[in-house]
């Protein structure tokens, strides 16, 4: 492993929001010693409960690169009953300049509330 980096924030250090239709930036991280070949491996971690507005939960998790409305390089959507921990991870070699990401969320019909711990984690490994 050549280099890490983690931000993101814990549950209590902010107040729980309802995520909407428009996306909201949740983190970034920038990687340092990123050479065209390495391997990027990303890593989500999110904790997140329904609406009390609806039976279920819904919340859409993007992964940008460059810019915070960057080009997307992941993009998943998840579901919950109550309560939900999006865990989702991503690896890809790097091009050049490739070192920040953004993590994003939105949820169309306001169908999720950010309430607990989210984190955005990067890892480069030389391949050679």
């Amino acid at each position: 492993m050549k280099y890490h980096a983690k931000l993101g924030a814990s549950e209590g250090s902010y107040t729980p929001f309802t995520v909407g239709k428009q996306e909201i930036v949740l983190t970034s991280v920038s990687l340092q010693q990123v050479s065209p070949g390495d391997l990027i491996e990303l890593e989500i971690d999110v904790t997140w409960v329904k609406s009390i507005y609806w039976d279920m939960g819904e919340m859409e998790f993007i992964l940008r690169k460059d810019t915070p409305d960057g080009p997307v390089i992941y993009w998943t959507l998840e579901t919950c009953f109550e309560k939900g921990r999006t865990r989702e991870s991503c690896s890809f070699y790097a091009d050049p300049g490739m070192s920040v990401f953004y993590l994003s969320v939105r949820s169309a019909d306001e169908r999720g509330v950010i309430s607990g711990d989210y984190w955005l984690k990067g890892t480069v490994k030389s391949v050679t």
